[in-house]
């Protein structure tokens, strides 16, 4: 009778040591190079509300590994490089309400959602990440100019990294190069942004830079952005 109480004792605590086993923690560690671009003529202030600064997923579901990524810093350092460089000058705004009128537009970018594969979903030894982005764009007076949806994608680039927080972390890093990328060659795009910077360069009609030339030269960032998939 006790040799079977034992072993019951024995499976309970394989059983909880392979659950601490499958428990993963992350701050994401990314270092991200600045696009070379043209510089769009205006004043951009940018909101890092704490919501985005501290943002952490958590797996809930209880046939997953229990992640639990830090994502908010690094959004922050990929947004301050690319926008420093994107905008000629580029402003840290702590909320919406400190938008002013000496800003010409101001961008407020949020994470609404984050999703993983993971490597006994993938069947192979990656992760696979998915990020979603709901940004927001207003004038210095606080006029509404355009609100839209962006999402960003990267896998693990090899299946032979140490340990699984280091295969996440790269997938995550890569997400994020496709998201400046994204920014850098797609945000004068947007219609009502385009819209917008085009009513700005009207009343400069003997300026022979044109919007179509500034978003032609951003697409060099995309080549910066993705150049090299292993950073420390």
């Amino acid at each position: 009778m006790l040799g079977h109480i034992n072993i019951k004792f024995t499976l309970f605590l394989l059983s909880v040591l392979a659950l601490s086993g499958c428990s993963n923690s992350l701050v994401v560690n990314a270092k991200f190079p600045k696009p070379v671009s043209e510089p769009i003529g205006i004043t951009m202030g940018v909101v890092y509300s704490d919501e985005l600064k501290n943002y952490t997923y958590e797996e809930k579901e209880d046939e997953r590994s229990k992640w639990k990524i830090g994502i908010g810093e690094a959004h922050q350092t990929l947004f301050e490089n690319v926008f420093e460089e994107m905008f000629a000058n580029s402003q840290k705004l702590s909320t919406l309400e400190e938008n002013s009128a000496n800003l010409d537009l101001v961008l407020f970018p949020t994470i609404s959602e984050f999703q993983y594969s993971s490597p006994r979903e993938t069947h192979s030894k990656i992760y696979e990440v998915w990020i979603k982005y709901n940004m927001q764009v207003y004038t210095g007076n606080g006029d509404l100019v355009a609100d839209w949806i962006m999402s960003a994608y990267g896998k693990t680039p090899s299946a032979f990294l140490k340990s699984r927080e280091d295969a996440m972390n790269q997938a995550i890093v890569i997400a994020l190069r496709d998201l400046g990328a994204s920014l850098v060659s797609g945000f004068t795009k947007v219609p009502e942004v385009k819209s917008w910077l085009e009513q700005k360069r009207a009343p400069q009609s003997d300026d022979t830079d044109t919007f179509e030339d500034e978003s032609s030269e951003n697409q060099a960032a995309l080549l910066t952005l993705n150049r090299n998939h292993n950073f420390n």
